[in-house]
């Protein structure tokens, strides 16, 4: 189970996402979908650590 609390990320002046939360439960499958620029990738390196 990976689980994200309370996590925020902005460029500058543009918020990309603020107190986030989610669980993503083993062995269920998720879609990240989104504008480019919206935040996919930072939120899934935020998540690799």
């Amino acid at each position: 189970m990976i689980t994200l609390d309370k996590i925020s990320k902005s460029f500058g002046s543009k918020v990309l996402f603020e107190d986030v939360t989610m669980t993503f439960n083993v062995g269920n499958r998720y879609g990240l979908t989104g504008p480019n620029g919206a935040g996919k990738t930072t939120l899934l390196k935020i998540m690799m650590g």
